[in-house]
């Protein structure tokens, strides 16, 4: 099992907490979900070690110990964090899950990466206007729902709503331990899902992608899965791998075959 180490990095722009896994083997930077972190990733970040990388994934803005004052966005910030430390690890290649996708794919075009590997990325702009409308409504209500019950000092209401579309396992069925962590993040998890829904993604950064894996499973919500579609159409050098038997935190619950669909793809 590989032993993780972590540290709190001082840069130009903010603070960025870093966790490590594998003492050696190419850099690899994983970007985690919304409402997660760097810690719920160690069972995959291990296997990835333990296949000769060593894995390097931030804690995104809000998360930990990582700080990024004056950025415009939760997603600016986040994407920040993915440049910097692709740059000054040396890596690669970047692994993105869900929000971390998206930030991953904002980070691409200004550093030198062979392989982009994607796990479901929110990627609204890659949906259609008019095929995803009711999926694209669904989603803005939900959003608005999170933010009128965080309005309401009703902070666990905000995250309920956000696993319960989510999340692969029921609020109800998460241990009191979660559900707590959960609640304590509500404030950063409804920023972060209103930071997402607003990001349009220019052509120069779809084109710019390096090649890249789209990794999708067929038991994530729908709208999930249309992001992988849509984004297939805007990359210029993209594949898709499906995984069955997989929900969106996949790379939380479903490791073995997540890892195995990883490295495939890296080159």
């Amino acid at each position: 099992m590989a032993a993780r180490q972590s540290e709190i990095v001082q840069t130009g722009f903010g603070q960025v907490e870093v966790h490590r896994w594998g003492p050696g083997g190419r850099p690899l930077v994983l970007l985690h979900a919304a409402a997660t972190g760097p810690k719920a990733y160690a069972p995959l970040a291990e296997r990835l070690a333990e296949a000769g990388w060593q894995c390097l994934v931030p804690a995104l803005h809000g998360y930990g110990n990582s700080r990024v004052p004056g950025a415009a966005t939760a997603v600016e910030a986040h994407a920040a964090i993915a440049t910097w430390l692709a740059e000054v690890s040396g890596a690669r290649a970047l692994v993105g899950h869900s929000m971390g996708g998206l930030a991953g794919l904002l980070a691409a075009p200004s550093v030198a990466l062979d392989r982009l590997v994607l796990f479901e990325p929110i990627l609204f702009d890659a949906l259609d206007p008019e095929a995803d409308a009711d999926l694209i409504a669904a989603e803005a209500e939900m959003a608005a729902e999170m933010q009128r019950h965080l309005a309401d000092g009703r902070d666990e209401d905000a995250v309920r709503v956000f696993v319960g579309v989510w999340n692969d396992t029921p609020w109800a069925d998460l241990p009191e331990a979660a559900r707590a962590r959960l609640t304590a993040q509500a404030a950063g998890v409804v920023a972060d899902t209103q930071a997402t829904g607003g990001v349009t993604i220019a052509p120069e950064i779809w084109t710019a992608a390096p090649p890249t894996t789209l990794i999708h499973g067929d038991r994530s919500p729908e709208i999930a899965r249309r992001m992988v579609a849509g984004a297939m159409r805007h990359l210029p050098r993209a594949a898709v791998t499906p995984l069955s038997g997989v929900g969106h935190m996949g790379p939380l619950m479903r490791t073995g075959p997540v890892a195995e669909a990883i490295l495939a793809a890296l080159p």
